[in-house]
């Protein structure tokens, strides 16, 4: 469920990192979905999805 909720979310931020950053979308939904998670892997993974 975790991984369709994290997927939802990232397909608009391939709109948006164009114009503001893909952080704005993404990062939020990460601390959202996994919030025991430590923040340097979610920042991580949001550095990840932007290459």
């Amino acid at each position: 469920m975790e991984l369709l909720i994290v997927t939802m979310a990232s397909l608009p931020v391939g709109f948006v990192d164009a114009i503001v950053g893909g952080g704005l979308i993404l990062v939020p939904a990460l601390f959202a979905v996994f919030p025991t998670t430590h923040p340097a892997t979610l920042f991580g993974v949001n550095k990840g999805t932007s290459v």
